[in-house]
């Protein structure tokens, strides 16, 4: 008996013994040692994004239309002293982040670069959000210091982490409240805690998935607490202190919202609700692609299965009543991708609404390693095995951050570049191309609402929340071209896929930059103007994925199609030119004559039905037609190439036609 009791101590005693802890805790000075690295390696990675970008496209930019919103209406906070998206005169509660709105302000006094100050901003809350979240996990890897730095160092090259840095987004701003809130809920600092709550919701509103996950955890800590004693409570008088100090914010926060645009929200919160709901986005598809696929590929594949166990511990640790310090972690995951998933299936462009969780993922996942390294290491009574693992594991991790880290500088650019083609390309030529006093009607109203200096009308409801309600609609074109008739706008600037105009020529195009999202600027004439039925345009765009194909079920597909959707927007001409395309491909003149022809009759002036009709007529050898409509073409559009070609037949037709 005394040998079994010696044997079982000794187990015990190596248990104990297997752990990660540094052979010292660092000092003040080896602490100051590690903040200034941590600094400048923060700095240096995102600033390293712009650089590429500025030698690549020559230019500086941001990868995202949104980041002039926030400038924009902090440039008329200080401007004009109105929280307005058009000097004082278009008041509403449209920013998204109400406290970087307010930091944009306060910057535009010292410099009036947007750029030197977005990139500031957000390279700034990337290096204070890297150094709290050194100490939050110095919570997590008690004793452990070494591993902390590798995590923090794996945080502080994430990919994302630094794209979004340089975007002019306050997501870093978001993500080092959301750190900050945690550390210090986790030290239970009262103070502290309910200033940094307090200010979740006036850096995003989906902070109320923090929220929620923090009243979990807080309930689960209350009933565990009952049996274990290590488990520390708020007391009574620090809760009066976070009511109070939080409830402030809150209640101002709801209270400007209300007072802007009669809801406590902003109305981009209502407004993207609306444009992306469920309707008409799929919830199986965001699960698979904007969030599996996301959290899943690089090195974030090697962290999720660190998440994984981490999940399969909280279970286990709350079965055995133990309190986990990842359960704030995994209910905000959670909480925020079923928030998306009910309310809003949509991740946004690169997964930003995501990438607050990305912080606490890896909290959580390395936690993870370090206890799957400990049961490994209590198996095979090893504690070289037990560390050895975990810095394998975090070290392969790191490596791979760096090589996704680089190659996201490519695609850093070239979104840059995209945006500037597009956006900011529209707003300069409405700058140079239009009165003072045009308005102009847009879904796309970051840049354009920047430095077009024209007043905007949002089609998207982001900055103009009555539409808000009827963009769901499948009539909202009609209601759009009413609505616009009466706000006067003058001028239409939209990307043909989320918004066609028809038979009009467009007075500026980014066609010859890229046939994909091109950007269109119309003159609006209120009898003339048509903009495409949202159902029609979708089916158009159906209709041309299935003619490029090639194949004859394909052009099958695509002639039923149309011609569905003519019977839904009969006044599209644009509609009848791709018809006609999918008549041709399926080698049937006729009706690809007729097409035409009802194209021109709708819009008499339609280059590219003229010069098909042309061409079409010269491959029959109609000579005298082709060169008719060839003419034609050649009179309203005196420098195009194709009619220019096809009236070289007209002296062969003399030719002929002489005795």
């Amino acid at each position: 008996m005394a040998k079994k009791k010696q044997v079982s101590q000794k187990k015990q005693n190596f248990k104990e013994n297997i752990n990660l802890d540094l052979v010292y805790e660092p000092n003040k000075t080896y602490k100051l040692i590690f903040y200034a690295v941590m600094v400048l390696f923060s700095f240096g990675l995102s600033f390293n994004f712009v650089r590429f970008a500025l030698t690549q496209n020559g230019s500086l930019g941001f990868p995202l239309d949104d980041p002039w919103i926030h400038l924009t209406f902090a440039k008329n906070l200080l401007d004009y002293h109105s929280f307005s998206y058009f000097k004082n005169e278009m008041a509403t509660a449209g920013s998204t982040s109400p406290i970087y709105t307010l930091l944009l302000t306060a910057g535009f006094i010292i410099t009036k670069n947007e750029m030197l100050l977005s990139y500031t901003l957000g390279i700034f809350f990337l290096i204070a959000g890297v150094i709290s979240f050194y100490k939050l996990s110095t919570l997590d890897f008690k004793k452990e210091n070494f591993y902390a730095l590798l995590v923090t160092a794996i945080f502080a090259s994430d990919k994302w982490m630094n794209f979004i840095s340089v975007s002019g987004m306050e997501t870093t701003m978001f993500i080092f409240l959301l750190i900050g809130t945690a550390y210090f809920y986790k030290k239970r600092k009262a103070v502290p805690f309910a200033i940094f709550s307090g200010f979740i919701l006036w850096g995003r509103p989906d902070g109320v998935a923090f929220l929620g996950a923090l009243a979990v955890d807080y309930m689960v800590s209350v009933y565990i607490s009952k049996t274990d004693k290590e488990v520390k409570l708020f007391s009574k008088q620090e809760w009066i202190k976070i009511g109070i100090i939080a409830g402030a914010f809150f209640a101002v926060y709801f209270t400007m919202n209300f007072i802007l645009s009669g809801s406590i929200l902003p109305n981009t919160y209502n407004a993207k609700l609306t444009y992306y709901s469920p309707e008409f986005k799929s919830r199986s598809a965001f699960l698979r692609l904007e969030v599996w696929d996301y959290f899943t590929k690089g090195a974030y594949g090697i962290v999720s299965v660190g998440f994984i166990f981490s999940v399969l511990k909280l279970f286990y640790d709350l079965f055995k009543k133990k309190y986990n310090e990842n359960l704030l972690y995994i209910i905000f995951f959670s909480a925020l991708v079923f928030i998306y998933w009910y309310k809003l299936p949509y991740a946004h462009r690169f997964g930003r609404y995501l990438m607050p969780a990305i912080p606490f993922i890896l909290l959580a996942a390395f936690t993870g390693f370090r206890d799957a390294s400990k049961l490994l290491g209590e198996y095979f009574k090893s504690r070289n095995i037990c560390i050895g693992l975990f810095s394998i594991i975090s070290i392969i991790i790191l490596f791979i951050s760096i090589k996704n880290y680089d190659d996201n500088k490519g695609v850093y650019a070239t979104e840059c570049k995209y945006i500037s083609d597009r956006q900011v390309a529209a707003a300069l030529w409405l700058k140079n191309n239009t009165q003072e006093g045009d308005i102009v009607a847009t879904h796309d109203v970051g840049a354009i609402g920047y430095y077009s200096g024209r007043k905007i009308v949002d089609v998207a409801g982001l900055v103009t929340p009555e539409l808000i309600n009827k963009i769901g609609d499948k009539n909202y074109s009609e209601f759009l071209t009413d609505y616009i008739k009466k706000q006067g706008v003058t001028h239409l600037a939209f990307l043909r896929e989320w918004y066609r105009v028809t038979n009009q020529t467009p007075l500026f195009s980014t066609i010859n930059i890229s046939p994909i999202e091109t950007m269109e600027i119309y003159k609006f004439i209120p009898e003339k103007t048509h903009i495409m039925n949202k159902v029609a345009n979708s089916g158009v765009m159906q209709a041309q994925d299935q003619l490029s194909s090639k194949t004859q079920q394909g052009t099958r597909n695509a002639i039923q199609i149309l011609n569905d959707v003519i019977r839904i927007d009969p006044r599209a001409s644009y509609t009848y030119l791709i018809l006609t395309y999918a008549y041709l491909q399926a080698n049937d003149v006729n009706n690809a004559e007729k097409t035409l022809f009802k194209a021109l009759e709708i819009y008499p002036e339609y280059r590219e039905a003229l010069v098909q009709l042309a061409y079409m007529y010269k491959v029959q050898s109609k000579n005298d037609l082709a060169v008719k409509y060839a003419e034609q073409c050649l009179k309203l559009y005196p420098d195009d190439k194709q009619a220019q070609d096809i009236m070289g037949l007209k002296n062969d037709t003399t030719k002929v036609k002489k005795p």
